[in-house]
């Protein structure tokens, strides 16, 4: 077979590819900035189970990690940071563990001194089958209508000024306190 044939059976095949593997997906459903942000009901990390729809209208920054994830290791301390920055009223941070054991999830958390709220999606039912998020970190930025303003993949440094600049425009919100 010539270069060029084997280019073309290559290609061939990566739009077969794209054409099947979504319809895999069992549901799951491409959000975007400027959709709404589905309800969902969760355990967190004490298996108390909390439904998303019953948080005040609060604008939040809604995370998505795993113990396992290094750069999600890494930008937590950050987010822990972000939610001492902002009062419960002007933005809730919560953090959503996809690890399928809850005791780890748990576990980190203690290690790192996480005290905002963390939720367990376990069985990635919500992060993958509903979502469909293929990488993490993964960090949505909602609106108080729960409106998708931004949806962020990739580690960040939620604490850095520059980072609390964009979420104060994308959000709509002020911090009281200059720290």
């Amino acid at each position: 077979m010539n270069a060029q044939r084997r280019q073309l059976l290559h290609l061939a095949l990566f739009g077969v590819s794209l054409a099947i593997f979504p319809a895999c997906r069992d549901g799951a459903v491409r959000l975007v900035e400027g959709k709404r942000f589905p309800d969902f009901l969760l355990p967190d990390l004490d298996s108390s189970r909390r439904r998303f729809a019953l948080v005040p209208d609060v604008p939040m920054v809604v995370n998505f990690w795993a113990s396992w994830c290094e750069p999600c290791r890494r930008e937590m301390t950050s987010l822990e940071k972000l939610s001492q920055i902002f009062s419960g009223e002007e933005l809730l941070v919560v953090g959503i563990a996809v690890d399928s054991d809850v005791n780890l999830a748990r576990e980190f958390a203690l290690h790192y001194g996480l005290t905002f709220p963390l939720l367990s999606d376990s069985d990635q039912a919500l992060s993958n089958g509903v979502l469909g998020i293929s990488a993490f970190p993964t960090t949505y930025l909602l609106r108080r209508d729960r409106i998708i303003a931004r949806i962020i993949t990739g580690e960040r440094d939620w604490a850095d000024s520059g980072m609390i600049g964009e979420m104060e425009a994308s959000l709509a919100i002020r911090r009281h306190s200059a720290d």
